[in-house]
């Protein structure tokens, strides 16, 4: 089979390569073997081959990248039975499943789920992690703040990627409110096309802080939600009151936060991070299981949040990786394989 493979951490246009590795041996007791059909590139994931993470390589010198995605079941071990409806041939998707970026893995049965027929590869490609870092999100919330999001919205920075659009998307499912930040004006008409009752600010205008703060009715916010960090992070402290809290889950800007303490002792400001990669070591199966039909459900329920801008086959990786990158991409970026 084919794979994308890391062979040292850096520029992904130089570390990652496409190789030729053995096909995943014949699945054990409670596991299965996935032919992946379509894998969605994350920021999450490039930061990763850029070595952000701290994660060490394996003894082997090298590994497959990507950990969700949606495919077919080829086999199926033993232990893995009929009230799982996991077989041979069924459309799943898969997380947190290490060496997606192949075109076959092997994974635990309990972390793939089935797909209904009216859930299109290339919606079923961006639900996860994207869902469950949202919902992780919002059980951060409300454990934080308990009554986040009720009389005051919660905001959201860069709130035109597809981890705040789902955010939005299961706020108003619990009858919460939000008020969305994006970084330009054609930003903020674009994702106001999106949610026609959202309020979205552009941090582009001068004024953005009051627009939020208009938005909230004059109170200080009790949650913000930022995937950034950087120089912005103290104008979003300002933003909250005593007991606030602000959530970080991506760190997309690599400059280090820079504010004065006593904004967050006197305020009693926390600061929390919020990352995917714990969904298996802090969640509950149970809870995994209705994050994951949850997820299910908003693909089912809004498509239009789940907008696919480009799908390249496995052999054009870097240009996939490129496409992510630029600053005017609107929607997601896929690689598919079919073998």
């Amino acid at each position: 089979m084919k794979g994308i493979v890391l062979t040292a951490f850096g520029d992904p246009a130089k570390v990652l390569e496409l190789r030729t590795l053995p096909d995943p041996t014949p699945p054990g007791p409670g596991e299965v073997v996935v032919r992946v059909t379509r894998r969605s590139i994350h920021p999450g994931n490039l930061a990763m081959v850029r070595g952000r993470f701290n994660i060490p390589l394996p003894a082997d010198g090298f590994v497959v990248p990507g950990g969700d995605g949606v495919g077919v079941v080829e086999a199926v071990g033993e232990a893995v039975g009929p009230a799982q409806d996991v077989k041979p041939g069924a459309r799943v998707i898969f997380y947190p499943s290490p060496g997606a970026w192949a075109e076959r893995l092997k994974t635990r049965v309990e972390l793939v789920t089935p797909i209904p027929d009216d859930l299109s590869d290339a919606i079923a490609a961006q639900l996860l992690p994207n869902t469950v870092i949202a919902l992780m999100l919002l059980r951060a919330a409300k454990q934080a703040v308990p009554d986040a999001g009720c009389e005051t919205p919660i905001l959201l920075t860069a709130a035109g990627s597809s981890v705040a659009r789902i955010l939005a998307v299961a706020a108003r499912r619990r009858g919460l409110k939000v008020v969305s930040a994006v970084r330009s004006r054609n930003g903020a008409n674009a994702l106001s096309e999106r949610f026609p009752d959202l309020t979205v600010v552009s941090t582009a205008d001068t004024d953005w802080a009051d627009q939020v703060r208009r938005a909230a009715g004059g109170r200080p916010l009790q949650v913000v939600m930022d995937p950034i960090g950087g120089a912005m992070v103290s104008d979003l402290v300002r933003l909250l009151g005593d007991g606030g809290a602000l959530l970080f889950y991506g760190g997309l800007v690599p400059e280090p936060i820079a504010l004065p303490s006593v904004q967050l002792a006197h305020h009693e400001i926390m600061f929390k991070g919020v990352s995917s990669s714990r969904w298996l070591q802090t969640t509950s199966a149970e809870q995994r299981r209705e994050d994951v039909a949850e997820a299910i459900e908003i693909g089912r329920a809004a498509p239009e949040q789940f907008e696919l801008e480009a799908d390249y086959d496995l052999s054009r990786f870097i240009e996939a990786i490129t496409h992510i990158e630029r600053a005017d991409r609107s929607g997601a970026v896929l690689i598919s394989s079919d073998s």
